[in-house]
C-alpha cells in the first residue's frame, strides 16, 4: 500500500513538473527579480535584453524606465491571460514551444560560428576554387525549353543532322507560347560538369550538344557570343563568400544532429493529421 502511494506521489510530481509554466521554467534561480506582477516576475534579464533589442544604454534612465513599464504591462496582460485558461489552448502552446526552439537554435548558431568562426584561408579557398571552376571566360547562351528530356534529345538530333535550324526551332516555340530564355551570360562554374566541359570546345552560334535539366523542364542551350570573364576582385566577394560558408556549415551541422538524433515515433502521420483537423 505504501508503495503504491509513493508511486502514485511520484507519478504526479513528474507530471507537475512537465506541465509547468514555460516561463517558469525559463526564470533561473540567480536572476535578479525586479518587481513581481500579482507574484508573477519581471527580472533584470528580461530587461537587459529589451535594453538591447532597443539599443538603450544603462546610462538612458529614461528608456530603461519605460522598456520596465512595457515588461510590467506586458506581464499583467499575461496573467490575465492565463487566469483565463488561454495559455492552455493548443496552439498557444504549440506556438511558444517553436519559438523558444527557434531561440534556442540561434542561439546555439550564434556559438558555433563564435567556437569555429570562417577565417581569412577559407574564404580563400573558396574564392580560387570557384575561380577554377569559372574558367577564363563568359558566354551568352540563349535557351527554348522542353516539358521532358527524349523531347529535347530528339530535337538536339533533328539540329546536328541539319533537319532545323535553331532560329526555326525558335520560331516555333514563340509561336506556340514554348518558353523561350532571353540571352544571358554565364560562365562554366554556373552549369553542370557535363555541359561545362563542351562549352570549352564550341564555337559561338552552336548548340550544346546536351539538354540542360532545370526545374521547368529541360533546356536546349545555344551559344551566341563569347568573352573574356571579369574577375571580381577577393575584397568585393569576402563578404557573400563567409555569408555562403556560415549557411554551409550550419546546414550540416543541422544535418548531423539530424541523423545523431535518437528520434522515436509516437504517433502515425495519418493519426496525427486526424487529430488536428
Amino acid at each position: 500500500m505504501k508503495f503504491n502511494l509513493l508511486i502514485i506521489i511520484v507519478l504526479f510530481f513528474l507530471v507537475a513538473c512537465q506541465q509547468q509554466e514555460p516561463g517558469k521554467q525559463l526564470i533561473d534561480e540567480d536572476d535578479t527579480i525586479l518587481v513581481l506582477v500579482d507574484g508573477e516576475p519581471v527580472t533584470l534579464p528580461m530587461l537587459e535584453y529589451m535594453m538591447r533589442q532597443r539599443n538603450v544604454s544603462e546610462a538612458d534612465h529614461e528608456g530603461m524606465r519605460e522598456i520596465l513599464e512595457e515588461l510590467i504591462r506586458l506581464r499583467a496582460v499575461a496573467n490575465a491571460a492565463r487566469e483565463e485558461g488561454l495559455d492552455r489552448e493548443p496552439r498557444v502552446r504549440a506556438r511558444r514551444m517553436i519559438q523558444d526552439l527557434e531561440t534556442l537554435q540561434l542561439r546555439y548558431f550564434d556559438q558555433i560560428y563564435r567556437d569555429y568562426p570562417v577565417t581569412d584561408d577559407d574564404i580563400r579557398a573558396v574564392y580560387e576554387a570557384q575561380l577554377d571552376r569559372a574558367g577564363d571566360r563568359q558566354f551568352q547562351i540563349e535557351a527554348i525549353l522542353y516539358g521532358d528530356q527524349p523531347e529535347a534529345l530528339r530535337q538536339i538530333a533533328r539540329l546536328e543532322d541539319g533537319e532545323v535550324t535553331f532560329d526555326e526551332l525558335l520560331a516555333s516555340a514563340e509561336a506556340t507560347g514554348m518558353g523561350v530564355d532571353q540571352p544571358l551570360w554565364v560562365d562554366r562554374s554556373q552549369l553542370p560538369e557535363d555541359i561545362a566541359v563542351m562549352l570549352d570546345e564550341i564555337e559561338d552560334g552552336e548548340v550544346v550538344g546536351l539538354p540542360l535539366e532545370t526545374p521547368q523542364g529541360w533546356r536546349i542551350l545555344r551559344v551566341t557570343d563569347s568573352r573574356p570573364i571579369d574577375v571580381p576582385a577577393l575584397d568585393d566577394v569576402r563578404e557573400g563568400i563567409s555569408r555562403h560558408l556560415v549557411r554551409q556549415r550550419l546546414e550540416a551541422l543541422v544535418e548531423d544532429l539530424y541523423e545523431a538524433a535518437e528520434i522515436t515515433p509516437m504517433l502515425p502521420l495519418d493519426e496525427a493529421q486526424s487529430e488536428t483537423e
